[in-house]
């Protein structure tokens, strides 16, 4: 891109394509704009226009902290020309490891975004910006099969960042998420992870089947006299059906008793038949 100039443009005026941070921090923020507020904006804004509109390609953090402020101008570096989406990329990417910080997957994200816009490898994301290693691209890549829920808790803090690196080397999803939430449960030490982790690629532990789901059955008893009663369960009862289940009932047993057999054989053949 040419050299770019300064200029002190209204707050107002500059529009975001998007940035590579997924969230601004409120705290971070306030704490910002009540420095900016004091100090002024140290390090321009960089941008560029496109016709009319004026594009924003770094600053959004101190573009919001200026508005927070109450300042009606920002400085900016104002290029000639647009840059590409891999150079705004890059530029974000070199920006934001050596000032704030991005969180690990917006880091792992925007390294995605940048190889897949530009062909790139690891080895040459690394070599272009100066850091970090393709050990490390590769690694910060490979949290990008977790959910973004898993993500979140990644950035917090709540996973560790070894254990996530060890979570990932399991390729079943269903066995990626029991280990997440072992460890979240707090009941998965970093050594305990390492151990079920090896056990699962290794196959010594497979996923339990799901049990089946119950169905609820209703049930009733009826009482005959004498101590004696008779108990229906069904998943739906009804008197229409009950009536109808009993007279049918009546019948079989009747005919599989006409030859005089003992009740226990009647019972067993008229169960089996009803099977």
């Amino acid at each position: 891109m040419a050299e770019p100039i300064v200029q002190q443009v209204p707050t107002s005026k500059p529009v975001s394509p998007g940035n590579i941070r997924a969230r601004l921090i409120e705290e971070e923020q306030v704490s910002l704009a009540q420095s900016i507020a004091q100090n002024g904006i140290l390090v321009p804004l960089l941008g560029h226009y496109e016709g009319e509109p004026l594009i924003l390609d770094d600053g959004h953090r101190r573009l919001d902290a200026a508005k927070r402020a109450g300042l009606a101008v920002v400085p900016m570096l104002i290029a000639e020309h647009a840059p590409t989406p891999a150079e705004r990329l890059s530029l974000q990417l070199v920006v934001a490891t050596q000032r704030q910080g991005l969180t690990v997957t917006e880091h792992a994200r925007a390294l995605h975004e940048l190889m897949q816009e530009t062909g790139w490898s690891a080895s040459e994301v690394s070599v272009r910006l100066g850091r970090p290693s393709p050990a490390t691209i590769s690694k910060l890549l490979s949290l990008l099969v977790l959910s973004r829920d898993v993500q979140d808790q990644i950035d917090a803090g709540r996973i560790p960042m070894s254990s996530a690196y060890q979570i990932v080397t399991v390729p079943d999803a269903t066995e990626r998420e029991r280990l997440i939430r072992g460890v979240l449960d707090g009941r998965l030490t970093r050594d305990r992870l390492v151990a079920q982790t090896k056990a699962v690629k290794s196959g010594r532990i497979a996923t339990p089947p799901r049990r089946p789901r119950q169905v609820t059955r209703e049930r009733v008893s009826i009482f005959l006299g004498e101590g004696r009663s008779v108990s229906v369960s069904a998943p739906t009862l009804s008197v229409e059906g009950l009536v109808a289940w009993l007279a049918d009932l009546a019948e079989r047993i009747r005919n599989a008793g006409a030859d005089g057999r003992p009740l226990a054989e009647v019972i067993k053949d008229i169960s089996g038949k009803g099977e």
